[in-house]
């Protein structure tokens, strides 16, 4: 197990730990945090799917769970103080692009079902 570094600043994760967490998370939350901190605006491209799956219709429901609850934890964290902020609805309105994209995915492999 590594350990984290003790310095007169702080106890600090090494960079390879956080970048297998984020990796193993599909998310990189700390990337995000720390981007946020600094004003910085990220943009993900890659879906939550893994490359090698076939798409399915239950593949598509499981995505979109995913997408929509990760939306409700977003909403969750920008609504604490009452208001939502500039940043929390950009944030709110990515969640809410990705998980349009997972509709669109599912309608066009329902579609194809179809056929």
């Amino acid at each position: 197990m590594i350990q984290p570094a003790i310095t007169g600043w702080g106890v600090f994760t090494p960079v390879d730990t956080v970048a297998a967490l984020e990796q193993a998370a599909s998310y990189p939350h700390v990337t995000s945090a720390l981007a946020e901190l600094k004003g910085i605006h990220l943009t993900l491209t890659e879906s939550l799917r893994n490359t090698g799956e076939k798409a399915s219709v239950n593949s598509d429901v499981i995505a979109l769970s995913q997408r929509f609850a990760m939306l409700m934890a977003e909403y969750q964290t920008s609504i604490e103080d009452g208001t939502i902020s500039v940043n929390e609805a950009r944030r709110l309105l990515r969640e809410t692009t990705q998980l349009q994209q997972v509709l669109i995915e599912m309608k066009l492999h329902l579609e194809q079902e179809a056929r």
